[in-house]
């Protein structure tokens, strides 16, 4: 994302910066994130547009990802849009509980699109529900395990953690039960992503490898648009989602 379009626009262009879906999960995010100063770990920033939007919201941000580069971008969008109150951490997730004391605990934590790429999703849910607050809040979101797959996704992942995807996806009832599991009670459960979504990211990605994705990035834009008819055209067609969703309450 180049720096003059987020002084032009503020930080929204980042939510369609690449993936068609991410706009998708801020929506969902929008709906359930608690406003003000709320302490907030964002599990797996990738280009920090959900912790600038948290930061921008009132809470008080510790974002973490693997990725320095990651990481140093994520820095310099805050930077340029202007907007503080953010705590940027390169660090592995798999190595949470090395981190634990640094990090303290958070009124809420966001963890989208991270657990499917760890074996041990279920260890890192609960080292999260452990640095929640009681009455503190995870919102998750994760592959649907009913999805098609995407163009170039793998339906068969290795198990071997190199940074892609470990296993293909979760049905909502096994989310649920890793998060009750962890002392979580559930609040809310959802679906992101469906027909019209999924769609434009296939065409962005066959686009990208012919034409290189600036080129199909400006091809698809007038087609954002058509998000609008996502949730209806999934209903009529019957067309699995692309992720499931649950907001949880740490019990106690």
């Amino acid at each position: 994302m180049p720096d003059a379009m987020l002084r032009a626009f503020g930080w929204s262009p980042l939510l369609i910066h690449g993936d068609p879906c991410v706009l998708d999960r801020w929506l969902w995010l929008r709906s359930h994130l608690r406003r003000g100063p709320a302490r907030t770990f964002d599990a797996g920033c990738g280009n920090g547009g959900f912790s600038i939007y948290a930061a921008r919201a009132g809470n008080h941000v510790v974002a973490a990802s693997f990725s320095p580069r990651e990481q140093e971008d994520a820095r310099r969008r805050a930077g340029v849009v202007g907007v503080t109150g953010i705590d940027f951490r390169t660090l592995d997730l798999r190595e949470i509980d090395e981190h634990r004391a640094s990090l303290g605990s958070f009124a809420q934590i966001i963890c989208f699109e991270t657990i499917e790429h760890l074996s041990d999703d279920e260890g890192l849910v609960a080292t999260l529900v452990e640095m929640l607050e009681p009455g503190g809040q995870l919102l998750l979101t994760a592959p649907f395990d009913g999805h098609h797959p995407l163009y170039t996704e793998d339906a068969s992942p290795s198990p071997v953690e190199d940074g892609s995807h470990v296993r293909f996806g979760y049905s909502a009832a096994r989310l649920r039960e890793i998060a009750e599991g962890a002392g979580l009670e559930v609040t809310d459960e959802g679906f992101i992503s469906g027909v019209v979504s999924q769609k434009l990211t296939d065409l962005m990605r066959r686009l990208s490898a012919r034409v290189g994705r600036p080129v199909a990035w400006l091809a698809l834009l007038p087609l954002r648009a058509l998000v609008v008819l996502d949730a209806p055209l999934s209903s009529l067609l019957r067309y699995p989602y692309l992720s499931v969703a649950l907001a949880g309450v740490k019990r106690g």
